[in-house]
């Protein structure tokens, strides 16, 4: 099935918006790294999948990442003021699943991962990073989390789970 942009009025989103439906058709049309974003809720590691992650800036290192305005994680992460991103690897690809779904409480049972200047990131990660929240901007009902990196690593040999055309998959080199 090819989607088309199409300029058509929906209810939700006025009538300078195309329909919700052919918005998520074209956005599986753009490939993003399947990544974990974490905190603590205490003492305990919290965290869920997201897609929305990108660079904003290198000066100063800045990432920005979209979580839906209710998540858990996003509350922990308010309170703490730190988020961690994990890149999820391709031969971890269950995980992605695992941070999605209920229960929350339970997603780091039995996973690795290590505490990096007071987030959790994730053991066998492609790439790593710690932020410190600088602001957060509500939009519709997400909330945009805009953070300092403090902390960043990366394993230059590991290969990154894709999220491309309703699939997760890996890149073809």
């Amino acid at each position: 099935m090819t989607a088309t942009i199409q300029e058509a009025a929906t209810p939700a989103g006025g009538p300078d918006t195309v329909p919700p439906e052919t918005f998520r058709a074209v956005m599986t049309r753009f490939a993003r790294s399947v990544t974990v974003v974490s905190a603590y809720d205490g003492t305990h590691p919290v965290g869920c999948t997201a897609t929305a992650v990108l660079s904003l800036t290198d000066r100063p290192p800045t990432l920005l990442v979209s979580l839906a305005s209710g998540s858990g994680t996003l509350r922990h992460i308010l309170t703490t003021g730190r988020f961690g991103v994990s890149v999820l690897p391709y031969g971890l690809r269950s995980l992605a699943a695992r941070f999605a779904e209920p229960p929350a409480a339970r997603r780091f049972d039995g996973v690795d991962h290590t505490s990096s200047y007071g987030v959790p990131l994730l053991g066998g990660a492609v790439a790593g990073a710690v932020c410190r929240v600088t602001r957060c901007v509500p939009v519709a009902d997400h909330t945009l989390l805009i953070g300092h990196v403090v902390h960043a690593e990366a394993d230059e040999g590991a290969e990154p789970l894709i999220h491309f055309a309703r699939r997760q998959t890996r890149p073809e080199v």
